[in-house]
Formats: structure tokens, C-alpha cells, sequence
């Protein structure tokens, strides 16, 4: 009776022992992930927590409701403050907050390496150290799993930057062209007026209209606007008063294709700048729109098709 008692003993203080030797004073959980996206484009998606809604799945796989707290498995996540590719986020677990630092680190120009570490105290005692290890354990399965879904997200260029973009040439580089200010944004009819203008004036000289309008709007430092718009032709033509001849240099460009109205437009041209910065890209002039659907004939600027152009070096 008394060597089962030994055992058991000695089996406890073994236990014990164990405890100690393999489970730290201070439990670090470090989890990283490599992918393919530029570091700048990830870190916007990092370091504002209102876009945590377009890449956040709970463990059912479902998208995160808004209002409610960004939870994995009974984890709660929180961003905490941002630095320079540096973004602190709490971590709460049963009243618990732990808090934690993800950093990104730029692989190549268009990869980021994410780095996504906490620090979880033991404490001394070997019951509370054993249930800290266990919920270090939880917690790093979850912050596993957090990171699994940025990566799935951001890997795709057409989540990031919410339109598929491509590089392309354009074809249509001779074309007539005018020039008019406003004091609000352009509207329709009176864009189309001056389409009207060069299309007859290309008319006129006997030439072929070879593709869709196009037009670019600026604003002016005193706040009114300046539009030019174009019409590309099959040949060299006269200039006619206001409206005048030009040749496109043909060039390379960042393209996308937009459906809606000025908003989606603008939002789309944003999101090309984002792009052109992201993948480090100099832009080489303004950029343009090409009006695919004739905007007189349909109202409805959700059905509106537009290319948007913006020229860069390659």
C-alpha cells in the first residue's frame, strides 16, 4: 500500500515537474503567413477595422454581421492602434484581453510576409499554468484561423482593389477633341453636346468615327471644372475653332471596366490609383473614360458601361 502511495506521489511531482519544464513562464504565440499582394494593399485592409467586414469569417464560414464584435470561436479581436505597417489588436478570451501585434513585412513588390505575435503570463501556480497553456493553444488555433482568411482575401487582386484590372494598349489614338469648363461637374446632355459637335465635325471632313467617346474631367483650382472630351477618327482631320486634332501616343495602361453610375466610376478610378501606388507604377498623363453605353439613350446609370484608362510606365 504504501509503494502505491510512493507512486503516485512521485507520479504527482513528476506531473508537476512537467508542468514547469515544458510550459514557459511566459507562453509566446507567433503565427505567420506568406502572400501574394503588395504590402501597402494588405495593410489597408489591416489597419481599418470597418474594412475587417469584407474579409472576416467566423468559424462556420459565415461574413461578419455589422455592429457586432469580430469573433472566432469565442475569440474576440480588436484593433487597438496602427503604426507604420504595424497594427495592435486586442485579443479577449472569457474577460481575459491579451494584447498582440501584427506586422508586415514586404517580401518583393508585389508579396508581404504578415507576422501576428502575443504573449500569454503563465503565472507560477501549476493548475492556472496548465489552463493558460490550454488557452494559448485555443487562442493560437484562432489566430490561425483569422490570418487563413486575410490571406484567402487579400490574395485576390479583384478583392482588393474591388474591380478586375488589367494592363492593356489603346488602339484609337487619333481622334478630335474639345475643351469646356463648368462651374458644377458635366452633365450628360451637356457632355453630349460637345460629342455631338465632333462627331459632325468629323462628318464634315468626309472621316469615319472608329470607336467610343471618351472624355476626362479636372477640377480647377477655382473650383469649377474643365472637361475635355474626344472622338476618335480613322485619319488626320483639320482643326475647326475650338475643336482641334490630337494624337494619342500609344502607350500602356491600367484599365477596368465600370457598371453604375458616377459613384461606382469615381470609386473605380480610386481604387486604380490605389493600384498604380500599391504595385509602385508612374502615372504618365491624366486619366480618361471611355463611354461605352450612349448615356442619352439610357437614363438608368446602373446599366451604364464605362472603360476607365489610366496611362503608366511600364
Amino acid at each position: 500500500m504504501k509503494k502505491w502511495i510512493v507512486w503516485l506521489l512521485g507520479l504527482a511531482i513528476l506531473t508537476f515537474l512537467s508542468i514547469y519544464i515544458f510550459i514557459p513562464s511566459k507562453i509566446v504565440i507567433s503565427k505567420v503567413i506568406a502572400a501574394v499582394v503588395p504590402t501597402s494593399a494588405e495593410f489597408r485592409y489591416v489597419s481599418q477595422q470597418d474594412k475587417w467586414e469584407k474579409w472576416w469569417r467566423d468559424a462556420h464560414g459565415k461574413s461578419h454581421s455589422p455592429g457586432e464584435p469580430f469573433t472566432y470561436n469565442g475569440t474576440t479581436f480588436r484593433l487597438s492602434q496602427t503604426g507604420y505597417n504595424v497594427a495592435g489588436i486586442d485579443i479577449e478570451q472569457d474577460g481575459i484581453i491579451l494584447h498582440s501585434e501584427l506586422d508586415l513585412v514586404s517580401i518583393s513588390k508585389d508579396s508581404t510576409w504578415t507576422r501576428w505575435n502575443c504573449q500569454i503570463l503563465a503565472g507560477n501556480h501549476p493548475i492556472a499554468r496548465l489552463r493558460q497553456y490550454q488557452r494559448a493553444v485555443e487562442i493560437s488555433k484562432n489566430m490561425k484561423a483569422v490570418l487563413d482568411n486575410l490571406k484567402l482575401f487579400v490574395s485576390n487582386p479583384k478583392n482588393v482593389y474591388e474591380i478586375a484590372i488589367f494592363r492593356t494598349s489603346f488602339r484609337d489614338t487619333s481622334m478630335l477633341s474639345t475643351r469646356f469648363t463648368s462651374t458644377s461637374y458635366p452633365t450628360t446632355e451637356e457632355t453630349y453636346q460637345h460629342f455631338d459637335a465632333l462627331r459632325k465635325s468629323i462628318q464634315k471632313q468626309k472621316a469615319q468615327i472608329t470607336g467610343y467617346p471618351m472624355m476626362s474631367v479636372s477640377m480647377l483650382k477655382t473650383g469649377s471644372f474643365e472637361t475635355q472630351v474626344a472622338v476618335p477618327t480613322n485619319r488626320t482631320l483639320q482643326n475647326e475653332g475650338a475643336i482641334f486634332y490630337r494624337k494619342m501616343v500609344p502607350g500602356n495602361f491600367l484599365c477596368a471596366v465600370v457598371k453604375g453610375g458616377r459613384y461606382s466610376i469615381d470609386e473605380s478610378m480610386r481604387q486604380l490609383e490605389f493600384f498604380l501606388k500599391d504595385n509602385g507604377k508612374i502615372q504618365m498623363a491624366r486619366p480618361f473614360e471611355q463611354l461605352i453605353t450612349d448615356r442619352i439613350s439610357e437614363p438608368d446609370t446602373a446599366k451604364w458601361i464605362t472603360r476607365i484608362y489610366l496611362p503608366v510606365a511600364e
